[in-house]
Protein backbone atom coordinates (compact mmCIF):
# COMPACT_ATOMS: atom_id res chain seq x y z
CA UNK A 1 0.00 0.00 0.00
CA UNK A 2 1.85 3.00 -0.81
CA UNK A 3 1.47 6.68 -1.65
CA UNK A 4 4.03 9.33 -0.92
CA UNK A 5 1.69 12.03 0.58
CA UNK A 6 -0.35 11.42 3.52
CA UNK A 7 -3.74 11.32 5.05
CA UNK A 8 -4.94 9.24 1.49
CA UNK A 9 -6.29 6.24 3.32
CA UNK A 10 -3.46 4.08 3.08
CA UNK A 11 -3.65 2.64 7.02
CA UNK A 12 -7.46 2.47 6.86
CA UNK A 13 -7.35 0.54 3.40
CA UNK A 14 -4.33 -1.67 4.57
CA UNK A 15 -6.05 -2.63 7.68
CA UNK A 16 -9.07 -3.80 6.00
CA UNK A 17 -7.45 -6.45 3.87
CA UNK A 18 -5.62 -7.52 6.82
CA UNK A 19 -9.04 -7.82 8.68
CA UNK A 20 -10.48 -9.71 5.03
CA UNK A 21 -7.97 -11.80 5.13
CA UNK A 22 -8.03 -12.85 8.97
CA UNK A 23 -11.69 -13.42 8.60
CA UNK A 24 -10.66 -16.15 5.75
CA UNK A 25 -8.61 -17.91 7.82
CA UNK A 26 -5.94 -17.15 6.06
CA UNK A 27 -2.28 -16.39 8.07
CA UNK A 28 -1.71 -12.67 7.82
CA UNK A 29 1.56 -10.48 8.83
CA UNK A 30 1.34 -7.29 8.87
CA UNK A 31 4.41 -4.98 8.12
CA UNK A 32 3.87 -1.11 9.60
CA UNK A 33 6.87 1.09 8.30
CA UNK A 34 4.92 4.15 8.92
CA UNK A 35 6.86 6.05 12.06
CA UNK A 36 3.42 6.87 13.29
CA UNK A 37 2.39 3.38 13.55
CA UNK A 38 -1.19 3.54 12.96
CA UNK A 39 -1.42 0.23 11.16
CA UNK A 40 -0.45 -1.20 14.27
CA UNK A 41 -3.01 0.72 16.58
CA UNK A 42 -5.75 -0.32 14.77
CA UNK A 43 -5.11 -4.02 14.72
CA UNK A 44 -3.87 -4.12 17.88
CA UNK A 45 -7.23 -6.44 19.39
CA UNK A 46 -6.89 -8.63 17.07
CA UNK A 47 -2.89 -9.11 15.69
CA UNK A 48 -0.32 -9.42 17.85
CA UNK A 49 2.85 -7.29 17.47
CA UNK A 50 5.40 -9.65 17.75
CA UNK A 51 8.20 -7.36 17.04
CA UNK A 52 10.16 -4.73 15.62
CA UNK A 53 10.33 -4.70 11.46
CA UNK A 54 14.45 -5.05 11.89
CA UNK A 55 13.84 -7.79 13.76
CA UNK A 56 12.69 -9.43 10.43
CA UNK A 57 16.16 -10.10 9.22
CA UNK A 58 16.38 -13.39 12.01
CA UNK A 59 12.90 -14.25 12.61
CA UNK A 60 12.90 -18.07 12.75
CA UNK A 61 10.43 -18.70 16.20
CA UNK A 62 10.80 -21.60 18.02
CA UNK A 63 7.33 -22.40 18.18
CA UNK A 64 4.18 -21.54 16.00
CA UNK A 65 3.98 -17.51 15.56
CA UNK A 66 0.65 -16.20 16.06
CA UNK A 67 -1.36 -17.12 12.94
CA UNK A 68 -2.20 -12.63 12.78
CA UNK A 69 0.73 -10.94 13.51
CA UNK A 70 2.10 -7.05 13.18
CA UNK A 71 5.58 -5.67 13.09
CA UNK A 72 6.08 -2.35 13.71
CA UNK A 73 8.77 0.48 12.43
CA UNK A 74 11.20 2.00 14.31
CA UNK A 75 14.07 4.69 14.24
CA UNK A 76 16.49 1.62 13.52
CA UNK A 77 14.85 0.39 10.25
CA UNK A 78 14.55 4.09 8.83
CA UNK A 79 18.66 3.93 10.06
CA UNK A 80 19.60 0.81 8.23
CA UNK A 81 17.40 1.50 4.59
CA UNK A 82 17.84 5.26 4.36
CA UNK A 83 21.23 6.69 6.19
CA UNK A 84 24.01 3.72 5.97
CA UNK A 85 26.21 3.40 3.07
CA UNK A 86 25.48 -0.16 3.08
CA UNK A 87 21.78 0.53 2.59
CA UNK A 88 21.58 -1.68 -0.82
CA UNK A 89 22.62 -4.53 0.79
CA UNK A 90 20.38 -3.62 3.64
CA UNK A 91 17.43 -3.17 1.33
CA UNK A 92 18.16 -6.00 0.12
CA UNK A 93 18.82 -8.34 3.14
CA UNK A 94 15.36 -7.24 4.24
CA UNK A 95 13.15 -8.39 0.54
CA UNK A 96 14.69 -11.73 1.04
CA UNK A 97 13.70 -12.14 5.04
CA UNK A 98 10.29 -10.57 3.68
CA UNK A 99 9.47 -13.34 0.41
CA UNK A 100 11.60 -16.05 2.07
CA UNK A 101 11.78 -15.75 6.13
CA UNK A 102 7.47 -14.83 6.37
CA UNK A 103 6.63 -16.88 3.37
CA UNK A 104 7.52 -19.51 5.97
CA UNK A 105 4.92 -18.35 8.30
CA UNK A 106 2.41 -16.71 6.89
CA UNK A 107 -0.12 -16.81 3.98
CA UNK A 108 0.18 -13.42 3.15
CA UNK A 109 2.40 -10.11 4.28
CA UNK A 110 0.27 -6.82 3.84
CA UNK A 111 2.59 -3.91 3.81
CA UNK A 112 1.55 -0.23 4.75
CA UNK A 113 4.22 2.24 3.82
CA UNK A 114 5.59 5.78 4.92
CA UNK A 115 3.95 9.27 3.48
CA UNK A 116 7.51 9.51 1.91
CA UNK A 117 10.00 8.60 -0.45
CA UNK A 118 12.69 6.88 1.09
CA UNK A 119 14.50 3.37 1.14
CA UNK A 120 11.85 1.83 3.39
CA UNK A 121 9.52 2.23 0.94
CA UNK A 122 11.85 1.07 -2.09
CA UNK A 123 11.64 -2.44 0.20
CA UNK A 124 8.37 -2.79 -0.07
CA UNK A 125 7.78 -1.85 -3.17
CA UNK A 126 10.71 -4.77 -4.52
CA UNK A 127 9.27 -7.18 -2.19
CA UNK A 128 5.64 -6.95 -2.97
CA UNK A 129 3.51 -9.37 -5.53
CA UNK A 130 1.12 -6.39 -5.95
CA UNK A 131 0.98 -2.50 -4.90
CA UNK A 132 -2.41 -0.91 -3.77
CA UNK A 133 -1.59 2.50 -4.49
CA UNK A 134 -5.33 4.87 -2.98
CA UNK A 135 -5.28 8.18 -4.81
CA UNK A 136 -7.68 10.92 -3.80
CA UNK A 137 -9.02 12.35 -6.83
CA UNK A 138 -8.38 16.06 -6.14
CA UNK A 139 -5.92 18.66 -7.64
CA UNK A 140 -2.91 16.78 -6.45
CA UNK A 141 -3.86 13.93 -7.48
CA UNK A 142 -2.11 13.68 -11.03
CA UNK A 143 1.47 14.77 -9.23
CA UNK A 144 1.05 12.04 -6.76
CA UNK A 145 0.16 9.58 -9.76
CA UNK A 146 3.65 10.70 -11.23
CA UNK A 147 5.82 10.28 -7.61
CA UNK A 148 4.67 6.82 -7.10
CA UNK A 149 4.78 5.99 -10.99
CA UNK A 150 8.66 7.11 -10.78
CA UNK A 151 9.17 5.19 -7.20
CA UNK A 152 7.87 1.63 -8.76
CA UNK A 153 9.68 2.81 -11.97
CA UNK A 154 13.08 2.58 -9.72
CA UNK A 155 11.90 -0.66 -7.99
CA UNK A 156 11.19 -2.52 -10.53
CA UNK A 157 14.65 -1.63 -12.35
CA UNK A 158 16.03 -3.12 -9.36
CA UNK A 159 13.85 -6.46 -9.74
CA UNK A 160 15.21 -6.91 -13.33
CA UNK A 161 13.29 -6.92 -16.91
CA UNK A 162 10.26 -9.14 -17.15
CA UNK A 163 9.97 -9.26 -13.29
CA UNK A 164 7.69 -5.59 -13.29
CA UNK A 165 5.55 -4.99 -10.14
CA UNK A 166 1.85 -4.73 -11.03
CA UNK A 167 0.30 -1.64 -9.14
CA UNK A 168 -3.55 -0.43 -9.03
CA UNK A 169 -5.13 2.58 -8.18
CA UNK A 170 -7.91 2.55 -5.88
CA UNK A 171 -9.83 6.21 -6.06
CA UNK A 172 -10.85 7.12 -2.35
CA UNK A 173 -12.74 9.22 -0.82
CA UNK A 174 -14.64 10.13 -4.05
CA UNK A 175 -17.07 13.10 -4.03
CA UNK A 176 -19.39 11.73 -6.17
CA UNK A 177 -20.76 14.49 -6.83
CA UNK A 178 -17.56 16.41 -7.26
CA UNK A 179 -17.53 17.06 -11.57
CA UNK A 180 -13.52 17.62 -11.31
CA UNK A 181 -13.27 14.25 -9.90
CA UNK A 182 -15.01 12.91 -12.40
CA UNK A 183 -13.42 14.38 -15.13
CA UNK A 184 -9.61 12.86 -13.00
CA UNK A 185 -10.70 9.92 -12.79
CA UNK A 186 -11.77 9.72 -16.46
CA UNK A 187 -8.11 11.27 -17.43
CA UNK A 188 -6.29 8.73 -15.44
CA UNK A 189 -8.35 5.82 -16.60
CA UNK A 190 -8.05 6.90 -19.88
CA UNK A 191 -3.87 6.90 -19.78
CA UNK A 192 -4.05 3.88 -17.40
CA UNK A 193 -6.93 1.89 -18.10
CA UNK A 194 -4.84 -1.91 -17.24
CA UNK A 195 -4.38 -0.08 -12.93
CA UNK A 196 -7.29 1.38 -12.43
CA UNK A 197 -9.32 -0.64 -9.51
CA UNK A 198 -12.84 -1.02 -11.19
CA UNK A 199 -14.65 -0.11 -8.06
CA UNK A 200 -14.26 3.12 -6.08
CA UNK A 201 -14.60 4.31 -2.09
CA UNK A 202 -17.02 7.09 -1.85
CA UNK A 203 -16.16 9.56 1.02
CA UNK A 204 -18.58 7.97 3.70
CA UNK A 205 -18.48 8.91 7.37
CA UNK A 206 -18.92 5.44 8.48
CA UNK A 207 -15.08 5.09 7.22
CA UNK A 208 -13.80 7.66 9.82
CA UNK A 209 -16.07 5.91 12.23
CA UNK A 210 -14.81 2.16 11.66
CA UNK A 211 -10.87 3.74 12.02
CA UNK A 212 -11.87 5.24 15.80
CA UNK A 213 -13.74 2.29 16.69
CA UNK A 214 -10.29 -0.15 15.22
CA UNK A 215 -12.75 -2.00 13.48
CA UNK A 216 -13.62 -3.03 9.84
CA UNK A 217 -16.46 -1.14 8.65
CA UNK A 218 -18.26 -3.85 7.93
CA UNK A 219 -18.76 -4.41 11.83
CA UNK A 220 -20.22 -1.12 12.38
CA UNK A 221 -23.41 -1.63 14.68
CA UNK A 222 -25.47 0.65 12.19
CA UNK A 223 -26.67 0.06 8.67
CA UNK A 224 -23.28 0.05 6.59
CA UNK A 225 -24.82 -1.18 2.73
CA UNK A 226 -23.38 2.32 1.57
CA UNK A 227 -19.82 1.47 2.60
CA UNK A 228 -19.26 -2.28 3.62
CA UNK A 229 -20.03 -3.80 -0.19
CA UNK A 230 -17.77 -1.54 -1.60
CA UNK A 231 -15.04 -1.94 0.69
CA UNK A 232 -15.22 -5.80 0.01
CA UNK A 233 -15.03 -5.50 -3.43
CA UNK A 234 -11.97 -3.40 -3.64
CA UNK A 235 -10.04 -5.69 -1.01
CA UNK A 236 -11.06 -8.26 -2.91
CA UNK A 237 -9.94 -7.34 -5.86
CA UNK A 238 -6.20 -6.69 -4.48
CA UNK A 239 -6.08 -9.80 -2.93
CA UNK A 240 -7.35 -11.56 -6.10
CA UNK A 241 -4.78 -9.64 -8.45
CA UNK A 242 -1.70 -10.38 -5.16
CA UNK A 243 -2.88 -13.55 -6.02
CA UNK A 244 -2.13 -13.74 -9.75
CA UNK A 245 1.00 -11.67 -9.48
CA UNK A 246 2.58 -14.41 -7.05
CA UNK A 247 1.42 -17.79 -8.93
Amino acid sequence: MTNERGGIGKTTLTCHIAWHLAEQGKRVVVLDLDKQCHSAGMLKAEFEQIGPVQSILDFEPNEEPPALACFKNTRQIVELTTDSPQQGQHIGAYVRAIRAGLAKHYDYCVIDTAPAWDGRNLMALIASDYVAVPLDPDKTARQSLNEISQSISLANKVRGEGNATRFGIVFNRVQTTSEVSKMLMDRIGQALPANVVPHTIPHREHMREAALLEIPVWRLAKDTRRSAPIVREVVSYIVDQAEREAA
